[in-house]
């Protein structure tokens, strides 16, 4: 799927992130921004409209910033929503607080971002001299392709479709990482157009839980709000610049320059077509399935889609990374809600996952019963067998039934279903 936060979809959008070593702080200079401006052009073709104002920016005033931009533009039900998605996924612990963690881990990793709305460049004053070429970079990429392409206007059509957001997103991040390294490149005589320098310089890199905000760098000491996020945290705000840098480079192979325009143009509209570039080049997309009707006296609290990023990361967090590897591609559509009982406030959980066969659909029914153990402290089964897995957790009463390819889960009521 994309991710169901868009709160942290939207601020990594805004503050999009490229770490650093604290070392020196020098601003770097106008005739620097512009020379890399310059190279950029050439690189892309877009067109420099106007020059770029930036300013020295405190960690304080990174933390104040992203508070600032959640306070103005998400609003707290939002927020409350995702948050409790996650939770009743079991992608998070139930004590786990969005806000904080999300701007803590921003704060953590930004050592250089473009705000698009302001259009400014901001620059950390702990960003390291040796790293601080790289940030630029990154973010004036964002920049360049901000004056040929409204950002803003592009992150937000379709805002509240989660796979569509996350693979736009993935098209900002990922042209600007691909970037960032082609323009080193360059200067060493090298291209990502060569296809062995390209597998050297976009291979996989543990999916970046060890790295900062480019997935190159960083350790435990160094990025500690990163190391002891949730899985799902850490895989979505990487998967943008990792895969979105692969993305790109699938793009830019068959089409050359143009590719970065086209990204724009026509942007990939699920994580699918992000991971596997021919489902894009051949306008692959799938349907989610439609969901049972709430319960009598009940209301939808909140509902989305679930995509191939999302049931691999679920996979990995309960099952293991083989599982996610093999299953992953075969998704064919999902979709939730959570609905609220009026009386109570009990929220209940009704997903679906529609799979390309009756061999991947058996598979992750088994599977998911695992994911179901794993994530509640307490279950017992009141049915078993391979058509049903049902029975009571903490969480109330479940039921999880394998119809042809789809799976159906529904979790958390009050009564057996």
């Amino acid at each position: 799927m994309a991710r169901f936060f868009r709160s942290l979809r939207w601020l990594v959008a805004v503050a999009s992130v490229v770490t650093a070593v604290a070392q020196e702080s020098n601003l770097p200079t106008a005739a620097e921004i512009n020379s890399v401006l310059k190279d950029l052009s050439e690189i892309t073709g877009f067109k420099i409209h106007k020059q770029l104002p930036f300013q020295m920016i405190t960690r304080d005033q990174v933390n104040h910033f992203l508070k600032d931009q959640i306070r103005e533009s998400v609003k707290p039900a939002e927020i409350r929503a995702e948050e409790v998605t996650l939770k009743k996924f079991g992608f998070v612990p139930q004590d786990f607080d969005l806000k904080k963690t999300t701007i803590d881990l921003l704060t953590e990793q930004a050592a250089a971002f473009y705000d698009f709305h302001r259009k400014k460049l901001f620059i950390s004053d702990w960003a390291a001299q040796n790293m601080r070429e790289a940030a630029l970079v990154h973010e004036l990429a964002h920049a360049l392709a901000d004056q040929n392409f409204p950002i803003q206007k592009f992150l937000a059509k379709n805002a509240d479709d989660s796979e569509e957001s996350l693979a736009r997103e993935t098209v900002v991040e990922g042209q600007a990482s691909w970037l960032m390294i082609e323009y080193a490149l360059r200067r060493e005589g090298k291209t990502l157009a060569d296809p062995d320098t390209a597998r050297d310089f976009l291979k996989d890199d543990n999916d970046g839980e060890n790295s900062g905000g480019d997935g190159k760098g960083g350790g435990d000491s160094e990025y500690p709000v990163f190391t002891n996020a949730p899985l799902y945290l850490k895989r979505t705000l990487m998967f943008p610049y990792e895969e979105g840098q692969k993305f790109q480079q699938a793009v830019f192979m068959k089409d050359g320059k143009d590719a970065f325009s086209v990204v724009f143009r026509k942007p990939p509209v699920t994580t699918s077509q992000v991971l596997h570039t021919e489902r894009y080049f051949n306008d692959v997309t799938y349907k989610a399935p439609n969901l049972p009707k709430p319960l009598p006296h009940s209301k939808t609290f909140v509902e989305g889609t679930m995509g191939e990023l999302d049931h691999r990361i679920l996979l990995t967090q309960f099952v293991d990374e083989d599982a996610a590897e093999s299953l992953g591609p075969k998704l064919k559509g999902s979709a939730y809600r959570v609905d609220e009982a009026k009386s109570d406030h009990r929220m209940m959980l009704v997903y679906a996952a529609d799979w390309d066969s009756v061999d991947a659909a058996e598979q992750y029914f088994d599977d998911y019963q695992q994911v179901l153990r794993t994530k509640w402290k307490q279950i017992e089964v009141s049915t078993q067998d391979t058509k049903r897995f049902s029975g009571k957790s903490e969480d109330g009463y479940f039921s999880v039934a394998l119809i042809g390819t789809r799976v159906l889960s529904q979790e958390g009521f009050a009564q057996p279903l």
